[in-house]
């Protein structure tokens, strides 16, 4: 056997090669570290930046923001380890890991390689981002390992993660954050928390037969989705005053942002309705990818608006 043929056969017992080959492996790997989050926890490095200072990305931010997309990336590797029985149970197929695709080893080596580009390129930023960035990283692993049967510390931890971004953004680019800076994260954590507490209603059931304790394994998936309808309704009016409140004259009376904010608020309204209809597991997994379309659209909105003034 050559050199070359044995490297290859490593990678292949990292992630299972099957039918379409390296490129399978590559989506098997994407979903592995969810590479739409760890892009939109980049993208909101960006925002936190431009939110404190108006102007384009310093060289601290870009980097920054490609350090949250490693240490996003790890941690969900290594989150899929930790969970990988009670995915089991729950019949994950989303999961490589659940399917196969990707072997333990796999999301080992993948989370460690994760971790250590983040740690490269906080840094290379050089600013006090790469702390809040390793505290990130070393908050996910303790709750891995040790604090998954305390409430809500899970929802509450998890939804926690989604400001932290715009945090990050904050100390990357310097500058005092003002009003709009601090309603965004007010905004996005509420949403967070909707968006994590409805997608443990999914999980109920192997999360409860794993020991991980979440809302919906303590108060039941009924009362779990009627909260994380009525967060996703909060998140949609907090969008919309935007447009009335002096929070940010840019915003406020700007048709265009008022036109993207609605579809975004529309959305998060027909979850939260979906939600108290029909909250099954394969229900909620649906809503699970529109929520993180909505989340990304509110976003959208808000940068869009906010460069219409500009310009």
């Amino acid at each position: 056997m050559t050199r070359q043929s044995g490297r290859e056969t490593q990678v292949a017992d990292l992630f299972k090669v099957q039918e379409g080959g390296a490129l399978w492996s590559l989506g098997a790997l994407a979903r592995l570290i969810r590479a739409e989050y760890c892009a939109l926890g980049a993208a909101g490095v960006l925002l936190g930046a431009y939110l404190v200072t108006g102007a384009a990305p310093t060289l601290p931010t870009v980097f920054s923001a490609g350090a949250v997309f490693f240490v996003a990336a790890g941690c969900y590797a290594f989150d899929d380890l930790s969970d990988l029985a009670g995915d089991r149970l729950n019949g994950r197929t989303d999961r490589p890991l659940v399917t196969g695709e990707v072997t333990p080893r796999g999301a080992r080596a993948t989370g460690t390689i994760a971790f250590v580009l983040a740690l490269t390129a906080a840094v290379v930023a050089g600013s006090a981002s790469g702390l809040l960035i390793g505290l990130g990283a070393l908050v996910a692993m303790v709750y891995n390992r040790w604090l998954q049967g305390l409430v809500p510390l899970k929802n509450v931890l998890f939804a926690g993660a989604f400001p932290v971004p715009l945090l990050i953004g904050w100390l990357a680019a310097g500058g005092a954050p003002g009003p709009l800076f601090r309603y965004a994260i007010v905004l996005v954590f509420v949403v967070g928390l909707g968006f994590e507490t409805m997608i443990d209603v999914a999980d109920a059931e192997g999360d409860r037969r794993s020991g991980v304790v979440t809302f919906a394994t303590r108060y039941g998936t009924e009362l779990s989705s009627q909260v994380s309808a009525i967060l996703h309704t909060l998140g949609a009016a907090l969008v919309l005053l935007l447009y009335i409140l002096p929070v940010d004259t840019r915003l406020q009376g700007n048709e265009l942002f008022l036109a993207l904010a609605a579809v975004a608020a529309f959305s998060n309204i027909l979850i939260g309705v979906a939600l108290t209809r029909n909250h099954s597991a394969p229900r909620v997994l649906v809503l699970k990818r529109r929520a993180f379309l909505t989340l990304t659209a509110g976003m959208g909105a808000i940068i869009i608006g906010l460069l219409a003034f500009t310009l």
